[in-house]
């Protein structure tokens, strides 16, 4: 319309008529041509897009694809194989003994025979022994693989917690601190000296699983109550046996060492239990979590 309007400007009517009739002649053909212009314009466009689309979804699947594997090898705990809920699998029988009661009350002869015994069953075996029986170790017990772990330690009345072999002192007391503050770990009293001692729920935070672990108590009271033992049994042990009050730390290494050689033996932990002697000093009886784990053995 502005081209129009600026184009008549001969005042003649003939030139006038004239040129606007070439004019609209020419607007026209414009017409025309960029039509036909847009047309090859589409097709040509037409044309290329399924080539230029097919090659951009051919790029864009391989970009993601490789995206994808980089993530997975620089980060292998997105790989759902590797969950920490998983136990690992099982390659050689592990043992542990763990002897932090040695410190107020030694027993060589138990660890040797404890020890001995399991080596010739084909077990692999750990010993950890007075402070090597630290907190850390508690907090990793799960993930290190053990199919038996015999725990010689105190044990509190109370609430159920193990002593472990640290002494307090205001390093550990530094090193411990949030752990103390949240009472994960507690301040334990054995003949005027203060120990370290791990609680149910420390064990509930620990890391990993353990591996349908038989897990044997050497010591007083541990299933005074069935927190700890509840604690084990939910971090993926398969029993746990343990005397439920105070008994004499000799004839309960006597009984812990009877009570090995019946399970390797091929007894269920119900057969092995009722096989081992009772004690009549306080009364205390051996017994095992849960219920259910009375049919379960160690080998076999």
């Amino acid at each position: 319309m502005n081209y129009l309007e600026t184009s008549v400007s001969n005042p003649l009517l003939g030139v006038k008529a004239k040129t606007i009739c070439l004019l609209l002649e020419d607007i026209d053909m414009g017409k025309a041509k960029r039509k036909k212009a847009k047309k090859l314009k589409k097709a040509e466009h037409i044309r290329k897009f399924p080539r230029l689309g097919f090659l951009s979804i051919i790029i864009l699947v391989s970009i993601i694809a490789t995206a994808a594997f980089a993530y997975i090898v620089i980060n292998p705990t997105s790989n759902p194989s590797s969950d920490e809920n998983v136990p690992p699998p099982e390659v050689n029988l592990k043992a542990a003994i763990i002897d932090s009661l040695c410190i107020m009350d030694q027993n060589q002869t138990f660890s040797s025979k404890a020890n001995q015994t399991l080596l010739e069953a084909g077990f692999d075996v750990d010993m950890y022994i007075g402070s090597d029986v630290t907190v850390e170790l508690f907090q990793n017990l799960p993930s290190l693989g053990y199919k038996l772990i015999i725990l010689r330690v105190h044990t509190s009345p109370g609430l159920v917690a193990f002593f472990t072999g640290i002494q307090k002192n205001p390093d550990s007391d530094s090193k411990y601190y949030d752990l103390l503050f949240m009472q994960l770990v507690r301040n334990g009293i054995v003949q005027e000296q203060t120990f370290y001692a791990v609680t149910p729920d420390l064990i509930m935070l620990s890391q990993g699983r353990f591996r349908n672990s038989i897990v044997i108590i050497d010591s007083c009271y541990g299933l005074n109550s069935t927190s700890m033992a509840s604690a084990f049994i939910k971090k993926g042990a398969s029993a746990y046996i343990a005397w439920n009050k105070g008994v004499y730390s000799n004839y309960s290494d006597d009984a812990t060492l009877a009570l090995i050689n019946n399970l390797l033996e091929g007894m269920t932990i119900g057969q092995a239990v009722d096989a081992t002697p009772r004690d009549n000093d306080f009364g205390s009886v051996l017994s095992y979590y849960p219920i259910t784990a009375g049919n379960v053995k160690l080998l076999g």
